[in-house]
């Protein structure tokens, strides 16, 4: 087991035993801490375990993960994957406005309202600095 694999099984480890401790020290201390810790462990739990069976695959089976690997960065591939993300991307957007408007016609609190739209102008501004940043690059 490589070096780099054994940092990802501590690092889940060791977010399963911050959980752990949340739950034991659950009415010692505030809840706002509790559910962090829990919060946080769980992240690391899922992200540390993960990696780690990723790692140990590709140490198992190396054949597999290459030939998987090159097919990811295939130029086919990358352009699907490409055009999904920026149509989920715009997708995502407008139902950022269409949540705003229902927010309204709730009479949700205006945070709520202001954040909404304030998503909704960012991923706007996002793209269109992307679109004149591409096209100078190109």
């Amino acid at each position: 087991m490589r070096r780099k694999t054994k940092g990802y099984l501590v690092l889940g480890s060791a977010g399963l035993l911050l959980v752990i401790v949340s739950l034991v020290l659950e009415h010692r201390i505030p809840d706002t801490v509790g559910a962090t810790a829990t919060a946080i462990g769980m992240g690391l739990f899922a992200f540390g375990f993960s990696k780690f069976r990723t790692l140990r695959w590709e140490e198992k089976e190396p054949e597999i993960m290459r030939k998987a690997q090159i097919e990811a960065n295939d130029e086919r591939n990358v352009a699907i994957r490409r055009r999904a993300q920026a149509v989920s991307g715009e997708v995502l957007q407008w139902t950022v406005l269409v949540a705003a408007w229902v927010s309204i016609g709730l009479d949700a609190p205006l945070w709520v309202t202001v954040a909404a739209v304030g998503v909704f102008l960012a991923k706007s501004f996002l793209d269109l600095f992307l679109i004149f940043h591409y096209r100078k690059q190109m």
